[in-house]
Order: structure tokens, then C-alpha cells, then sequence
């Protein structure tokens, strides 16, 4: 015999929608590791075509590595705290950092972003694996999941236009030095 207790159980979880409340994305990115960190390191996201303006903030509680403000084109302003840097192995960077507010506010409690970089060792030209994952508190949507999934791909489509024209740019220059 089942007991209502546990009935009342199982209805609940069907009705809740079970999901990971992790997205992770990658691509391999066109350009050296030094470059494509110094983009994604500096946090200004010029090469993004969805940020309109971000600036680190001056305050007290900004955190030694820093807090920044993000206004994207839909008129959303978040403000992030990066919680880590690594750039302690000589082929990989991570960045680590976290959402500490939005205007207007988004529908979950947390999110933990995280963006790895790796250089590709052996290839034609240089490049970069670059991962970003964000990992989102239990109160997130699948709706929001899938919306990350797809800002994540818009990020990398920016980041890998922006780099491989810079690339371009750079084998043009090498070949009218020689």
C-alpha cells in the first residue's frame, strides 16, 4: 500500500519540473591564448555585440578581484563579482564569478558563472577550447536554462567574429612586414 504521504509525493515532483541547473557551452576560439584571455579577462566585453557597456565599479565592497556592472541591449543591468582568476598553468585561464544583482530581476536566486580557457596545442593556427558554464540555484526554469544555452552560443559567435578578424588583421600585418 502506497501511503498518501507518499501519493502527495509524487504529484508534487511531476508537477515540478526536474532539470540540472547547469548549462555548459564550448567552442574553439580563433587566436592565441594570451589574446583571447586578455578579452575575457578584462571584462569590458568589447567584443560582444549584446553588451551595450560594462565598467568595473569603485566601492568598498567590491571584492579584491573586482565588481562589474553589465548594461546588455535589452536594457538588462546585472552586476557580477568575479570570485576567481587562475592563470597558474602555463596552457589554461579560468575566470569564476557571480551574480550579485539585476535590474530587472531574474526569476532564481543564484548563479555561478565560469569561463575556462585552454590552448589548442597542435593545430594549423592558433586557437583556443574555451568553455562557460554557469551553474544556477535550485528555484531556476528550463526556460531559463535554454535562454543561458543560447546566450552562451551568441557569446561565442561575438567572441569568435571579433578574434578571427583580429587574426586576420594580424596575419595581413605579419605578411606586409615581410
Amino acid at each position: 500500500l502506497i501511503s498518501s504521504r507518499s501519493r502527495s509525493l509524487a504529484a508534487t515532483r511531476s508537477i515540478m519540473a526536474v532539470n540540472p541547473g547547469y548549462v555548459l557551452e564550448a567552442a574553439v576560439v580563433p587566436g592565441d591564448l594570451n589574446y583571447v584571455w586578455g578579452l575575457v579577462k578584462s571584462m569590458n566585453y568589447k567584443f560582444s555585440k549584446s553588451v551595450v557597456q560594462a565598467k568595473r565599479e569603485e566601492g568598498s565592497d567590491e571584492g579584491a578581484l573586482g565588481q562589474y556592472s553589465v548594461a546588455y541591449s535589452d536594457n538588462t543591468v546585472q552586476t557580477l563579482r568575479v570570485t576567481e582568476i587562475s592563470e597558474r598553468l602555463p596552457t589554461k585561464r579560468s575566470l569564476g564569478m557571480e551574480m550579485v544583482s539585476s535590474d530587472p530581476p531574474v526569476d532564481y536566486s543564484s548563479r555561478m558563472d565560469q569561463i575556462c580557457l585552454s590552448a589548442v596545442t597542435h593545430g594549423k593556427t592558433p586557437s583556443v577550447y574555451v568553455e562557460f558554464s554557469s551553474d544556477f540555484s535550485s528555484d531556476v526554469s528550463m526556460a531559463v536554462l535554454e535562454d543561458s544555452k543560447f546566450k552562451k552560443r551568441d557569446f561565442f559567435d561575438d567572441l569568435i567574429a571579433f578574434s578571427g578578424s583580429h587574426e586576420s588583421s594580424g596575419s595581413n600585418a605579419k605578411r606586409q612586414k615581410t
